[in-house]
Formats: structure tokens, sequence, C-alpha cells
């Protein structure tokens, strides 16, 4: 069943050292699908089709989740996982939106209410456990060096634009939390306020969702929740669950190393979860030496070279943490289910 939404769209490894929990990838790459270069030191974030589904792409370019009126403001929620026998020291957390047709050089956005749940808030008696839905929160606000754009090739060619610069607006969050799954529930809102802004969902090139994204919008004036999903061009093509992008910053001693990592949004593990093979998406043809394969206590079960896919077949079931590393030395980290 179509969904309205405002449109215009666990693991982790710790360390000693403050690491990064990245929810999701947003860069598709510099060069769109139907070959334009993006503008110099920028990368597309550009809606996806499926790979070979050359009829149907996603229609969500930016998710409602600001404050704009008294008669029009949004929240966003999506979860994320502190590993067992870890607790996270975060110090803050990032969160990407757009202003279409703002050409400042500073952020649009200069206000981030964040609210973390020890359950789904969409759910009655979800408890809060930092923050509220009231308080500024914005520590920074920085360009992301990023352009969200519609599908440049399906269903029908479209260039790609330059209007929607996506920025990374960042609050301040200093709070620790033990192992569990938490929400996070957030809202932004724009320096001018009649001038609402859009949050971009998770992006992965060559997939228009997982079965596992399950982020959600509140609507504040109606009260209401309803799932974050993209309807697809044209009106015809299946829904898809979406996940909002957002990258927390932590420090955790768990794996008992110091070894320095970073987010990257460029970087994605698709299938996931995976049943025998995944690939890594690596629009900006990082290259990666080797894949560390580490269980949800940190455990070192696999080392793989760097390849174009990864066989797991024998992999048993269950959580585990990927360590990419590649020829520069700078890791990052993301999350593998394997089924």
């Amino acid at each position: 069943m179509k969904t309205a939404l405002l449109i215009a769209a666990f693991m982790a490894a710790n360390f000693v050292t403050a690491q990064t929990y990245a929810n999701g990838g947003l860069s598709t790459g510099a060069t769109s699908k139907g070959g334009l270069a993006a503008p110099a030191g920028y990368t597309w974030s550009e809606l996806q089709n499926n790979t070979g589904n050359t009829t149907e792409s996603n229609t969500s370019i930016g998710l409602g989740g600001t404050f704009s009126s008294a008669t029009t403001s949004y929240f966003l929620a999506d979860d994320f996982t502190v590993p067992a026998g870890s607790s996270w020291q975060i110090t803050t957390i990032d969160f990407f939106a757009y202003q279409t047709n703002y050409s400042g050089t500073t952020a649009p956005f200069n206000t981030v209410r964040v609210n973390i749940f020890s359950s789904d808030p969409s759910v009655a008696g979800a408890v809060s456990v930092y923050g509220d839905d009231t308080t500024n929160r914005f520590s920074a606000g920085v360009d992301a060096n990023m352009y969200r754009t519609g599908n440049s090739l399906v269903p029908a060619p479209t260039p790609p634009a330059t209007n929607r610069k996506i920025w990374k607006v960042t609050a301040s969050t200093p709070k620790t939390l033990s192992a569990g799954t938490y929400w996070v529930k957030y809202q932004l809102q724009n320096v001018v306020t009649a001038n609402a802004g859009f949050l971009p969902a998770v992006t992965i090139v060559g997939n228009r969702g997982l079965p596992s994204f399950n982020a959600k919008q509140f609507d504040a004036i109606g009260g209401t929740w309803a799932p974050v999903v993209d309807a697809g061009n044209p009106a015809t093509a299946p829904d898809y669950p979406l996940d909002m992008p957002f990258v927390i910053t932590f420090t955790s001693t768990t794996l008992g190393t110091q070894e320095t990592m970073q987010y990257d949004n460029r970087i994605q593990v698709y299938p996931n979860p995976v049943k025998d093979n995944f690939r890594i998406n690596n629009p900006e043809k990082l290259k990666i030496s080797t894949v560390e394969i580490m269980d949800a206590s940190g455990k070192l079960v696999r080392t793989l070279k760097g390849s174009e896919e990864y066989n797991v077949s024998d992999l048993p079931k269950g959580n585990y943490i990927l360590k990419i590393k590649s020829e520069g030395g700078l890791a990052k980290i993301t999350k593998l289910i394997k089924q």
C-alpha cells in the first residue's frame, strides 16, 4: 500500500579512541548513472533502481524531518545497536539534510533536536534515555560535499541537478549507553523557519532498499507515526522501506585496541543480510586490501583478501562486524548479518 510522506527523500567495532557508527550510505559516486560528472570535489547522492531493472526507480529525494511552522512539524527515527558486552560513550551524532535552491556558504540549519529511546518510540511505553523533543543540540553544520538528485537514467533520462547540496548537521549528545538496541528520534530546523529542509534516505548503488530498513516518520502536529517508504517511480512500482543515515561518534574499549577508524558513507555492503556472497559498494574505487570479519564479541573469525565478491556461505548465522582496510591504511567499519 502506498504511504503518503512529505517527500522532495549495530553493530560497529569499538575501540579506545573515538569511533563512529554509520547507519548507512549516502554517496553514490562522482559520476551519475547517466554519465555526468559531479562538480570537482563533490559526489552525487542519486536515487537508485534495482540492478537489472530499467523501468522502476526510487522517487523519494528527501523526507520531511524539520520544524517549518506551527502547522508543519516532522521528526524522523531510526534504530542502532550497541553490541553485547560493550558501552558507548557518545559525544556527537551527525545528520544529513538539504535546502532546495539554497546557495549560501554556511549551513542553512541551526537547530537539531535529539531524543534517544531504549525502544521503538512509535510503540506505547517507550522510554527516553537521553534528550527531548525541544532542546536545541546543534553543534556544527558543514558541507557534506554531495548533491542529492533523482535517477538520471531510470525510468527516463533526467539530468542530475546541483540545487540540493547536502549538509552534515552535528548535534552534541554526551551520553553513555550500555549494550542494547536504541532508537534516535530527531528533527532539524532551518535558519529561516519558513524554509523547510529535507533529509535524504540511505542510498545504496543498485538497490532501492533492504528488507531490514525500518525508519519511521512522526507528524508532531497530528501525533501520528508512519513507516518511511519509497513509493517508486512510476506510481505502479512497489514500495520499498527506507533507512535514514546518521553517524554516531563514540569511545569504547570492547576490542582492546587503539586503531583509528574512519566513517565513509561511500562504503556499503550488499546484500545485507547475506546468505552466500556479498559485495562492497565502492564508488570511489578505493583499493581494498583486506576485509576482516569479527563476531559479536570482537573476535576475528576470518580475513579475506580484497576482491569483487566475498563468499561467506559456510559462516554460521549471526551478526558480524566487517573491518574494511584500504591500501591507504584507513579502515572502515560496518555490520554484516549472515542468514
